[in-house]
């Protein structure tokens, strides 16, 4: 896939994706202003209804107590009261009042209807004088009333303790089932009366309604409630919309995924690439040099020289024995990825091991004018390790120091011991490791990039090989370099 595909697909993706969250984000908003009017207006609703039962109970009381005094309208006062609801309640003229259905109907000669009612006009007249008393009654203790109540205080005209409960009441019929605080003030704003122990600044938090609203006096008292809990109860009843934001946030993890996914396949075809280029350039030498020695043997008088079949007989055992090196490498990176590999675990003498390396290493140091220095000064040096293995990841380390040589090489080999681990370090005086590059020298098929230089062979695999070998030893190993002076490994694995 061309790169330019994949940022029109990753700027596809981000499209639709912010979409989908702003879709989601104005989904959510709404839902939470539906909730908190919803909520608002049963809050208002209770507050309503408290505020009116208050105004109901102070009339009531009111009129018991002028029913129980000496008044001459007492009787009637009492009648009022008792009656199946007050009057107070509806709103009637004398033109409204309806009487009892008691007419018949009877049919005149001439053919048209004439109603005659039985009831006499005494009795509408009683009616009439009996709504007129109980109108003017209820007035009068309605004139008593405000008159009186108006200059009362307000500690004096509701009972705090019935007006906890009643709100607790209200709350819980309209479905408003949060803890609350309250405090009542005058139209200043001091706070008359607090439910709460410590002092409440009133806020536009606060839920007002005022007592007694149909009054005229110039003491004003207000109801004010909050809700501690309130955003909490908005947030908690979006809970529906919970699987919708999962799946929102599985989406955008998923499409992450998707981008890091495409970026990483990207960069493995086009290490691939590399590997199958750097692979074909390292199997065309063996192989032509193996075809031409052939030609060579089919030469009559190549046969007839002694010298010459010694030398092509040399040159295709070391090819034959680099094609098989190759092969091996790759084959051998496919069973690791695989987790096919075996490890032969025994007990060895690390310094033993390094000095038959470094022996047979030396060969090519000084063939290039080179020299290793040993300083194996570990006190333990013994471990548990895979004999085979652990030789190829020194050499590996060894042959990659002599690749990035500058001039003349010096490779220095040392050990000591941390604590119960054996440290192993092989450093260079080589070309070094630029920052950006050293978190990837142990990627498979990655190579530090050498500029328009190319006489670095390599497939990429040796350091991924050392990385994977040293995690199965359970050990460790990081790198310390310096760009055009030289690089250091260090190997940690636990000492027996």
């Amino acid at each position: 896939m061309r790169k330019s595909y994949i940022w029109i697909l990753i700027l596809l993706m981000a499209f639709s994706f912010a979409g989908l969250l702003l879709l989601q984000v104005r989904y959510v908003n709404q839902s939470a202003s539906i909730f908190s009017a919803r909520f608002d207006d049963n809050v208002q609703r209770s507050l309503y209804q408290v505020i009116k039962t208050i105004d109901e109970m102070e009339v009531r009381d009111y009129l018991e107590t002028f029913i129980n005094g000496k008044s001459d309208d007492a009787q009637r006062a009492k009648e009022l009261l008792n009656s199946d609801e007050l009057l107070f309640k509806h709103s009637y003229t004398v033109d409204q009042l309806t009487m009892p259905d008691e007419s018949v109907q009877i049919k005149s000669l001439g053919g048209k209807n004439t109603s005659i009612s039985k009831a006499s006009e005494s009795q509408n007249q009683q009616y009439r004088e009996r709504f007129l008393r109980s109108k003017a009654l209820f007035d009068e203790v309605t004139a008593r009333l405000m008159n009186d109540a108006s200059s009362k205080p307000i500690e004096k005209r509701v009972d705090f303790v019935l007006l906890d409960e009643l709100l607790s009441k209200e709350f819980y019929n309209n479905g408003v089932e949060l803890p609350f605080h309250y405090v009542v003030t005058d139209k200043s704003g001091k706070i008359i009366f607090s439910c709460h122990d410590d002092k409440m600044v009133v806020t536009k938090d606060f839920y007002r309604q005022q007592f007694f609203p149909n009054e005229n006096s110039d003491k004003v008292y207000f109801l004010n409630v909050f809700f501690p809990t309130r955003s909490e109860y908005i947030v908690h009843s979006l809970k529906l919309l919970l699987p919708s934001i999962i799946l929102t946030m599985l989406m955008f993890f998923t499409f992450m995924l998707t981008i890091l996914y495409l970026l990483r396949q990207k960069r493995l075809t086009s290490v691939k690439n590399d590997f199958v280029n750097n692979m074909t350039h390292e199997l065309k030498t063996p192989i032509s040099s193996v075809s031409l020695a052939a030609q060579m043997l089919s030469d009559n008088s190549v046969n007839t020289n002694p010298k010459i079949l010694a030398h092509i007989s040399h040159v295709i055992i070391d090819e034959t024995k680099r094609l098989s090196f190759l092969v091996d490498k790759v084959l051998q990176m496919s069973v690791f990825e695989r987790g096919r590999a075996t490890m032969n675990f025994q007990e060895l003498d690390m310094h033993e091991l390094l000095e038959t390396v470094i022996g047979n290493f030396s060969l090519k140091v000084n063939n290039t004018n080179g020299k290793i220095i040993s300083q194996l000064n570990a006190q333990n040096a013994s471990a548990m390790v895979d004999e085979m293995h652990f030789t190829n990841v020194i050499y590996n380390l060894m042959d990659n120091a002599l690749k990035y040589r500058k001039e003349t090489l010096i490779l220095t080999v040392s050990t000591w011991n941390d604590k119960d681990k054996l440290c192993i370090s092989i450093e260079d005086n080589g070309i070094g490791i630029k920052r950006e590059n050293m978190k990837r020298i142990f990627d498979q098929f990655y190579r530090v990039p050498t500029g328009n230089v190319h006489n670095v062979k390599g497939f990429g695999l040796g350091l991924a090989y050392v990385s994977k070998i040293i995690k199965l030893h359970k050990g460790t190993i990081k790198v310390e370099s310096e760009y055009g002076i030289g690089t250091k490994f260090i190997i940690e694995i636990l000492t027996v």
